[in-house]
């Protein structure tokens, strides 16, 4: 009944700072620098467009006493169709963003992964805990490896891994070159903020 339990107990097993080991794949940097940019120009417009809004209303506000019954209520909903707009532009833009953000970071997380395969096969270890998902006050050393150092050669220097991996793919391959700012429109070009005429 206890060889089950002797045996767990001796499972090797590795642990690593995924972020870390992410902040080392060349590409990575490349692809921060990048949804930056890009955060950058949502973010002017955004604010651009609430800037306008805010500007409407502030008009309407002036004007509303002077108004005419029926140029009041246009007005009105001029304003709220320009809310609404308001609201779906911004949606739109934080979804288009969180795209480009996938787009572009997704060969370095897998570069990563396809690193963290074959550091475990290479040290032949059960399975890989990224500690930066969870607080563990306790790693016995005998049995858990931090494997930290050996991904980062990995993703740095691939050749630093002898072992092949099955689908005979080299680690710089393992991922193509981010193309978001390819494929993926500017989010100004792409999305329209129709303001009410």
């Amino acid at each position: 009944m206890l060889l089950p339990l002797v045996l767990a107990a001796q499972t090797k097993f590795g642990y690593f700072s995924y972020s870390k080991v992410l902040e080392a794949v060349p590409q990575y940097k490349d692809a921060e620098e990048d949804y930056n940019l890009l955060k950058q120009r949502c973010d002017k417009e955004i604010e651009r467009n609430e800037e306008e809004l805010t500007r409407y209303y502030v008009a309407f506000l002036d004007g509303q006493r002077d108004f005419p019954e029926p140029i009041l209520r246009k007005r009105q909903n001029e304003l709220q169709q320009m809310i609404d707009n308001s609201v779906v532009f911004r949606d739109q833009l934080k979804s288009w963003l969180s795209e480009a953000r996938d787009s572009l970071f997704k060969p370095s997380y897998g570069i990563v992964d396809l690193a963290l395969q074959r550091v475990c096969d290479a040290l032949s270890l059960a399975y890989a805990i990224d500690t930066d998902e969870a607080v563990y006050k306790y790693i016995n050393p005998r049995i858990g490896i931090d494997i930290t150092g050996y991904l980062i050669d990995a993703v740095i220097t691939p050749s630093s891994l002898k072992s092949d991996a099955p689908d005979g793919v080299p680690l710089n391959d393992a991922a193509t070159k981010a193309v978001a700012t390819d494929n993926v429109k500017v989010a100004t070009d792409t999305i329209e903020y129709n303001s009410a005429e």
